[in-house]
């Protein structure tokens, strides 16, 4: 590689690296004039302005959705929503999940979502009699309180169990 294009591909990945750090800093060049848009509009395009909150202490666990189905015996078997079909149909059942937290005044909402997934579920595993929804999260402890022995723990959002209908009941099986 000549060295002037070695200079350059080296200045354009400098200059790359600067916009990072003042996105880490939380630094706004929008005001600086025009030269100052376009870098916000590249560092919007490439990422570059993001903060990686991801690092912060105080960043929580994704919503997770808990099914617990029991059989007419007793037995217990834990199952959950299908993940990998496709990165899309993951992002929309993360999407489903954290409608549980963020809608927690509309309770007819969530109780329909859960009898969706219930019937879902129920169809699945037919010898199933009921099955336990549980939304919520699990709390991470701080590196210090992890240090005094402190361990995950899990949050609730919400919880609600569903009894399959009975056969020949309206909306059971014939």
């Amino acid at each position: 590689m000549p060295p002037r294009s070695r200079t350059m591909l080296l200045a354009a990945a400098l200059g790359h690296l600067v916009l990072v750090v003042t996105g880490g800093l939380d630094i706004c060049l929008w005001e600086t004039g025009p030269l100052g848009k376009v870098l916000t509009y590249y560092s919007t395009l490439t990422g570059a302005d993001t903060g990686y909150g991801f690092f912060a202490p105080k960043v929580a666990s994704p919503p997770t959705a808990a099914f617990t189905l029991v059989d007419g015996d007793g037995r217990a078997i834990v199952d959950s929503l299908p993940p990998g079909i496709t990165r899309e149909a993951d992002i929309r059942v993360e999407d489903l999940v954290e409608v549980f937290d963020h809608r927690r005044s509309d309770d007819r909402m969530r109780a329909r979502l859960a009898a969706s997934w219930a019937a879902t579920l129920f169809a699945r595993h037919p010898q199933a009699a009921s099955v336990t929804i549980d939304m919520g999260f699990r709390r991470t402890p701080s590196m210090a309180a992890l240090r005094r022995g402190a361990t995950p723990r899990w949050r609730s959002v919400y919880r609600a169990r569903v009894v399959r209908p009975a056969r020949g009941a309206p909306g059971g099986a014939p």
